[in-house]
């Protein structure tokens, strides 16, 4: 068995987003030579991860959903911290 983790091809949308001071990295990816659907995923200035379930018919879909998560969520300010624990 082979743990090899398959090449990624990141859309031309993927980079970094700053307001009010707090900057992510946005990345829009999918397997690479695939017309698999595309993955968004935030990566704020820690290291802490968001990666949306769903996944994006196009690149530009993906990006339509971290700038709606951007203006539901009350700015970037909402990537900063981890969801809390559900007990």
């Amino acid at each position: 068995m082979t743990d090899e983790v398959p090449n990624r091809e990141f859309s031309d949308l993927t980079g970094r987003a700053t307001q009010d001071g707090v900057t992510v990295t946005v990345n829009v990816y999918r397997f690479a030579g695939t017309g698999d659907p595309w993955t968004l995923e935030v990566i704020d200035a820690t290291g802490w991860t968001t990666i949306w379930r769903e996944t994006f018919a196009s690149d530009e879909d993906a990006l339509d959903a971290f700038t709606d998560a951007v203006e539901a969520g009350g700015g970037m300010r909402a990537f900063l911290e981890p969801p809390p624990t559900l007990h």
